[in-house]
C-alpha cells in the first residue's frame, strides 16, 4: 500500500471493520468514524485502535478530527442501508447518503488526502437493467427506491466535485455483500438473515414469489477491491460481483442442504422499491485494478456458517 493513513468512515459495520482489520494488519494507521446505528464496537474489539469517532460523518466535531487526522485516503463505507427505511423516510436516507458524504468531502479538499473511494450500490442505481449481467453503462432508467437514487446522485456529485482536483476517486458499485459480521436481525442481508433464521430452525421469509435474483459477493473479496482500488492513481467507476445470479428460492435451498433444514419458508406481498434481477458484469474491475472474486457462493456460505457457529 502506498499510503501511512486511512480514513473508513462506517468502520465499525459489517463491511468497514473487514477493511479495517486489513488495513491494521498492513500497519496503516487508521481513523475510524461510526455513528453505530448498525455499525458495533466489538466488531473492532481485537484491534487496538488509537483513532475512532463515534457519531455522523457529517458533524461539526467529526470534521474537525477529519481535519486534524490529515488522511492520505478516505474510504467512504458510512451509509443508510435500507431500502425500505428510505421508502418511508426518504429525507433521513438523503441526509446520510447525500448531504454528509457532500460535507465530508469538502472537508477533505482541505486536507492532504489524495483519495476517495466510495462504495456505492451495484444492486440499486441501475434501475431495473435490460442488460444481465449489467455492466457499468448499462443504466435502465432511474433507481426504483430513494436509496437508489440517492447513491446514484452521490456518484455524479462524486465526479463533479472532484473532476478538477488532486485527490482522485473510486467509485466501486456492489452487489449483495455477505459474509461474517453481518447483521442477521436488520431487513438488508438476506445472507445472514436467512443463515441465522434456519441454524435456529426458524421460519425464513420470503417477500414476493421468491423469483427475485441477487448476485452475491463475500466480504473478504470486496476488502480485497478496495484495497486494490486505493492503490490505483485512476479514476475508478467499477462495478463488484461475481456475475453469477441467484434467486432468493435457490438461496434458501442452497442454505437448506448445507444447514440439514428441512422446514418450508413462509411467503409475503413483495416490498415496494425491491428489484427482480440484480447482477452485475464485472470485467472492467478485471481489466483496470486485477480484481476478481477468490470465494464462490459455496466456499463463501461455508465461511458465514462457520461464523455463526462459532461467534456464540
Amino acid at each position: 500500500m502506498n499510503y501511512k493513513k486511512a480514513l473508513v468512515t462506517g468502520g465499525a459495520g459489517f463491511i468497514g471493520s473487514h477493511l479495517v482489520e486489513t488495513l491494521y494488519k498492513n500497519n496503516i494507521e487508521v481513523l475510524v468514524v461510526d455513528n453505530l446505528l448498525t455499525g458495533k464496537k466489538q466488531n473492532l474489539n481485537s484491534l487496538d485502535l488509537e483513532n475512532t469517532i463515534y457519531g455522523d460523518v457529517g458533524s461539526e466535531d467529526t470534521l474537525e478530527h477529519i481535519m486534524n487526522f490529515n488522511p492520505d485516503v478516505c474510504f467512504h463505507l458510512a451509509a443508510q442501508s435500507s431500502v425500505v427505511i428510505s421508502v418511508e423516510d426518504p429525507l433521513l436516507d438523503f441526509e446520510h447518503n447525500l448531504l454528509q458524504p457532500v460535507q465530508l468531502i469538502k472537508t477533505l479538499l482541505d486536507t492532504d488526502c489524495n483519495q476517495f473511494i466510495f462504495t456505492s450500490s451495484g444492486g440499486t442505481i441501475f434501475g431495473e437493467p435490460d442488460v444481465i449481467p449489467t455492466s457499468e453503462v448499462d443504466y435502465a432508467g432511474e433507481p426504483a427506491s430513494p436509496y437508489g437514487l440517492a447513491k446514484k446522485k452521490l456518484n455524479e456529485l462524486i465526479e463533479a466535485m472532484l473532476q478538477n482536483e488532486t485527490m482522485s476517486y473510486s467509485i466501486l458499485n456492489l452487489s449483495n455483500v455477505y459474509g461474517p459480521r453481518q447483521d442477521p436481525h436488520g431487513e438488508a442481508g438476506v445472507m445472514s438473515i436467512f443463515t441465522g433464521k434456519l441454524l435456529n430452525n426458524e421460519t425464513p421469509t420470503i417477500y414476493g414469489d421468491g423469483e427475485q435474483t441477487r448476485d452475491y459477493v463475500y466480504v473478504l473479496d470486496v476488502v480485497d477491491a478496495l484495497i486494490k482500488s486505493s492503490e490505483s492513481d485512476e479514476n475508478l467507476f467499477l462495478n463488484i460481483g461475481t456475475g453469477v445470479e441467484t434467486s432468493v428460492n435457490d438461496l434458501v435451498s442452497i442454505l437448506s442442504e448445507k444447514i440439514s433444514w428441512d422446514g418450508k419458508a413462509e411467503y409475503k406481498p413483495k416490498r415496494e422499491g425491491e428489484l427482480l434481477r440484480s447482477v452485475l458484469n464485472n470485467q472492467r474491475a478485471k481489466d483496470q485494478i486485477g480484481w476478481e472474486p477468490a470465494h464462490t457462493l459455496d466456499t463463501g456460505l461455508n465461511g458465514l456458517i462457520d461464523w455463526f457457529k462459532n461467534k456464540g
